[in-house]
């Protein structure tokens, strides 16, 4: 009996950055790092204060390449932004527009602080 060959379709390019991308905590410059074959290619910049005896963590600005934008990138630093609030038991503050839109969208997933 012979065996057929099962192809694999070709993996999309948004699939191969998702499994080639890493997002790094750079507590240093207050910011995550997308990092892609050795290349940082995107920033999500936050600061943190302790108010009411919380700390809340604001999120200031995400910032991708434009060639690596619309492969779910900035979400994936999202998501490592949210790990760490919770984490830290803190509060999100969003300033930056991307964060605002991704949480409009998710409501919920993270304690949110006064604007």
């Amino acid at each position: 009996m012979q065996r057929k060959h099962q192809h694999r379709p070709p993996q999309s390019a948004q699939a191969i950055l998702q499994q080639i991308a890493q997002v790094v905590h750079n507590p240093d410059r207050d910011r995550f790092e997308l990092w892609v074959a050795g290349d940082l290619v995107g920033v999500l910049g936050y600061s943190t204060e302790v108010s009411e005896g919380k700390p809340t963590i604001t999120i200031l600005h995400t910032v991708l390449y434009d060639e690596y934008t619309g492969h779910g990138l900035g979400t994936r630093l999202m998501v490592g932004a949210i790990a760490y609030v919770r984490d830290q038991g803190a509060r999100l503050r969003p300033v930056c527009s991307f964060t605002k839109s991704y949480l409009d969208s998710h409501p919920g997933i993270v304690p949110l602080a006064p604007a």
